[in-house]
């Protein structure tokens, strides 16, 4: 069967099993793995081992930092750190939606990762909104700024890898990070309205101001660090600087409450990972498969060659959900055409940049993560994360063609 039949009946699936029936999204995602490898026709030890590198792909990558993550939330939760620091953060801004988006715009970029600034402000998010389904909006706000300083700003490692696989301009920020921050004031002005604060919390609820921020502080320190200067390694790693803050929280936290504070944390952790991963083993199976050729293939006899790099960049990122991975296996396709030669370097990288951000669902590890993180429906999360997403990826899509 072709491999593009076989992933739209997958995507259906997926839908359907975890938005009507509510399983959960691992063995649902895993499940779609070994389907798709089925209908695809591909030999059965290359699915199991796609689907095993995949999982451990996004494992070795997130695994130890959502531990971290977990961790760190759990016990400044149970330690009055959240109080504290939402405390502090209404000195500095009243609305909540502009705390969550534009913490996550701006960490993405040091962090050289998108999901880390979600990991590391989520607990401090949480408390701010009187409505939890508002606080799932917020969830939602922190990813958006994310994705789109990720995605558009170099040298963060999608703008970083278009830009040296086509040559583009270095000058190329002076449009991308512009267009980054209307796009996050847009989603911001509607996904964010009608957030209230909670009222100011009680003094003998929260905790000092260093066991507060020191736990957040120490990972943000180590990884920019890292960035900066590579020659220290492992210390700025993000599995280091993670465990580095949780080590530093577990620590501050009064020894009565530290038990309780590891096991739940332990446990939340388990369940996003499983999600991940659930999500990197079906990635991992599309991407082992012919896919993208098949794909690029369908697109080239199909539609205007100017928006061939942005579905193509789409169909891959849906499919298998890494935004580095769909930037390279989509220029690699691109860069073997003649569209370098009749499209302009810049106009090309955001197309697929576009791409990259339009269908953030089943496979995409940060949809789950919200999902799980804000307990919200399959639905919920599509209309509070992927559907303002598309809308920032296609208004880059339109800048684009505007460059033409």
């Amino acid at each position: 069967m072709e491999t593009l039949l076989a992933f739209f009946i997958c995507i259906t699936l997926v839908t359907i099993a975890t938005a009507y029936f509510k399983f959960p999204p691992f063995p649902v995602l895993f499940g779609a793995a070994i389907l798709f490898g089925s209908l695809s026709g591909l030999n059965p030890e290359i699915v199991t081992g796609a689907a095993a590198t995949g999982a451990g792909r996004v494992f070795a990558i997130l695994g130890v930092a959502v531990w971290g993550g977990s961790i760190i939330a759990a016990t400044l939760s149970s330690g009055g750190g959240i109080g504290r620091i939402l405390s502090d953060l209404s000195r500095i801004s009243s609305r909540p939606a502009v705390q969550a988006g534009f913490s996550g715009w701006l960490l993405a970029v040091p962090f050289m990762c998108a999901i880390t600034p979600f990991l590391v402000i989520a607990p401090i998010i949480k408390g701010i909104a009187v409505d939890p389904k508002a606080a799932g909006r917020l969830f939602s706000l922190i990813a958006a700024g994310s994705v789109l300083s990720f995605v558009l700003i170099a040298p963060a490692p999608v703008m970083a890898t278009l830009m040296q696989i086509f040559s583009g301009d270095p000058g190329l920020n002076q449009i991308t990070l512009p267009l980054s921050l209307i796009l996050l004031i847009g989603i911001i002005a509607v996904s964010g309205r009608g957030i209230r604060m909670k009222e100011t919390i009680p003094e003998e609820d929260i905790t000092g101001r260093g066991a507060a921020w020191a736990p957040l502080a120490i990972p943000i320190i180590l990884i920019v660090i890292g960035f900066l200067v590579p020659e220290i390694g492992l210390i700025g790693s993000l599995p280091v600087a993670l465990i580095s803050g949780a080590a530093v929280a577990v620590w501050l936290t009064k020894h009565t409450l530290r038990k309780e504070a590891v096991s739940s944390g332990t446990k939340h952790a388990g369940v996003i990972i499983f999600d991940l991963c659930g999500a990197g083993a079906f990635g991992g199976v599309i991407a082992a498969s012919t896919f993208p050729t098949d794909a690029a293939g369908l697109l080239g006899a199909a539609v205007p060659l100017a928006v061939i790099p942005f579905i193509l960049a789409a169909l891959i990122q849906t499919a298998q959900g890494s935004r580095v991975v769909t930037a390279v296996i989509t220029a690699d396709i691109i860069a073997a055409t003649a569209i370098p030669d009749l499209i302009p370097a810049t106009p090309l990288i955001l197309m697929i940049a576009a791409g990259t951000m339009v269908i953030s669902y089943a496979s995409d590890p940060f949809f789950w993560l919200i999902n799980r993180t804000a307990g919200q429906t399959v639905t919920e999360t599509g209309m509070t994360f992927t559907l303002p997403l598309a809308a920032a990826g296609f208004a880059v899509f339109g800048a684009a063609l505007l460059l033409l």
